[in-house]
């Protein structure tokens, strides 16, 4: 049995095992789960990584005597989708201890470091894991080095080193705390911005996170070998086409960034100038005017709050799809392809990925 806290002083816990759950697109929250794996080797814990989405949750045995990680990124200012529907799916916890480890988007300027936001995502993750019935002993942040190009470039090789030094001595010494005993808790003001950044959160993972995944395409440099779509640890690419096959993006996509990042011929973009397109398509103004031509038809019954709202948000995602689906057919005309290459930043942009990881590390 896991011994109990000593009242007013931590008592060192006698786990026995580590459990560690982590959801990584360029590799650095996998190259979290490997500096907390080596620390546990050190305190004789038998540790196992576990990649999400491809671990089943009924396939986890929850024992007292295993301390659980959770070891994320954060997806619009909260937890990503497919680390909440793994926590909400998992067994019940029985009072077994766990804690999470959310990465954000750190950089730094000149001799300056700057903080990511993480927003809601810690505590919404401790928030998950209390209701399935985890003794929570820890949140954390950590600043990572940003990789999301699809808004800007990432860190130079010297940066993300100085980054990713700073990061691992964070997390060893939060892993530390935890293995002692103690409770961990901080981030407020992380926190507190993320309630005032709540409707983006909400925002991201009804609406947002479908229209990023639409916003990928392979420029003209793609030869078809589908590394991107093997890759993907979410289904997220298709390889469409006859004698020359062509990556096309679901809305399976989680905008982790891997296929961009380990591109061997820097062929992904994210199409900024197709973005514009694809809002107006996708508006709210076109899907109203299209409802209010169909009330002389249906009466008010259709202007009912709720049902207009579904019927917009079936437009929003079957007119991006459509939207999409032509737009993949123009991409193949070279002269099209380069405009849309030409016309967004990720071409521009410095791509990035953990450098000790490989792209099959994450498989």
């Amino acid at each position: 049995m896991v011994p109990k806290e000593a009242s007013g002083r931590p008592e060192k816990l006698g786990y026995r095992k580590l459990t560690l759950f982590f959801m990584s697109g360029t590799g650095n929250s996998y190259r979290n789960t490997r500096w907390i794996e080596s620390e546990a080797a050190k305190h004789g814990l038998e540790a196992g990584l576990n990649l999400v989405p491809a671990t089943h949750p009924a396939s986890i045995s929850v024992e007292r005597e295993t301390l659980f990680g959770f070891v994320m990124s954060t997806h619009g200012f909260t937890a990503p989708w497919p680390m909440i529907r793994f926590v909400l799916r998992l067994p019940r916890g029985r009072g077994a201890h766990a804690f999470a480890i959310v990465g954000r988007g750190g950089s730094k300027i000149g001799n300056r470091y700057i903080p990511g936001v993480e927003g809601t995502a810690c505590y919404l993750m401790a928030l998950l894991l209390m209701l399935k019935g985890f003794n929570v002993r820890g949140v954390m942040a950590v600043d990572m080095p940003a990789n999301w190009v699809v808004a800007y470039p990432a860190p130079t090789p010297e940066k993300a080193a100085g980054i990713m030094n700073r990061a691992r001595t964070r997390t060893l010494a939060f892993f530390a705390r935890i293995l002692e005993g103690k409770r961990s808790f901080g981030g407020w003001i992380g926190l507190l911005i993320g309630f005032l950044l709540v409707p983006i959160s909400i925002g991201y993972l009804l609406v947002g996170r479908f229209f990023l995944a639409k916003l990928f395409f392979a420029n003209n440099d793609c030869n078809g070998c589908g590394l991107c779509a093997g890759n993907c640890s979410y289904g997220g690419i298709k390889m469409k086409g006859g004698e020359k096959p062509w990556p096309y993006w679901t809305y399976n996509c989680e905008s982790c960034m891997r296929c961009m990042a380990y591109c061997p011929e820097k062929a992904v973009e994210a199409g900024h100038s197709w973005a514009v397109i694809l809002y107006f398509v996708s508006s709210t103004s076109v899907s109203m005017y299209l409802l209010n031509l169909l009330v002389p038809y249906t009466g008010e019954f259709i202007m009912n709050r709720w049902l207009s709202r579904s019927l917009e948000y079936a437009y929003l995602l079957a007119s991006m799809a459509a939207a999409y689906w032509l737009f993949s057919l123009l991409l193949r005309v070279p002269v099209i392809n380069s405009i849309f290459t030409h016309t967004t930043f990720t071409h521009l942009f410095r791509r990035y990925h953990e450098p000790e990881t490989k792209a099959r590390d994450l498989l």
